[in-house]
């Protein structure tokens, strides 16, 4: 599939850049796509709107975008989806760790590539990870679906997981500064599993 994507010459929190993980997180997607389906889908960092884009329009997923509260970053999006033929997609502008503008999410997958940029912002962003998994009630219009699916692990197992789970790819392996946020995660109740490829899987513990 052929996207037309526009990008920003600079800004400040890197929004406008096509980066390289989100390639490499579509094809795992693809090879894993009967986890989207009939699912609702929330990205983090969504910058270009490239991956939610290719999504809904390779498998019609009911998906959200999400990033910093910046109207240039929304308005791209927008551009963004009317380029490739598509309405334009939800979109919430919030800033990690913030108070986040759905009290009652209801998203099963929250999905994000490339987002470990910015240690300082780790804490924000499990805090803001620990609100969509913890707080979750499931739509209703889902209610017919399983709350639970499996995923292939990088050895080849199937991973029985519970709905909602976060799933991140990182476009390089995770060194020691990345692997705080992880840490991050744990502290807070969250189980890390990674999935190969450099896509990890994060979800609550139960």
């Amino acid at each position: 599939m052929e996207l037309k994507i526009r990008e920003f010459s600079s800004h400040q929190l890197n929004a406008n850049m096509l980066w390289p993980g989100t390639f490499l997180f579509a094809d795992w997607l693809v090879k894993n796509k009967s986890i989207l389906h009939g699912r609702r889908i929330l990205e983090l960092g969504s910058g270009t709107g490239a991956l939610a884009i290719f999504l809904r329009k390779a498998f019609q997923v009911d998906i959200t975008t999400t990033d910093y509260d910046d109207g240039e970053i929304q308005e791209n999006i927008a551009y963004n989806c009317k380029a490739n033929d598509l309405g334009v997609l939800p979109h919430i502008r919030h800033t990690w760790g913030d108070q986040f503008p759905v009290l009652i999410p209801d998203w099963d997958i929250v999905i994000a590539s490339d987002i470990l940029l910015y240690v300082k912002q780790y804490p924000n962003l499990t805090r803001t990870l620990s609100f969509l998994l913890k707080e979750y009630k499931g739509c209703s219009q889902n209610a017919g679906s399983s709350a639970s699916t499996a995923i292939t692990n990088k050895s080849g197992t199937q991973v029985p997981v519970k709905f909602p789970i976060f799933l991140m790819s990182c476009r390089r392996r995770i060194g020691k500064d990345q692997s705080l946020f992880f840490e991050e995660c744990e502290k807070a109740g969250l189980e890390v599993q990674h999935l190969g490829a450099l896509v990890y899987l994060i979800y609550t513990k139960q």
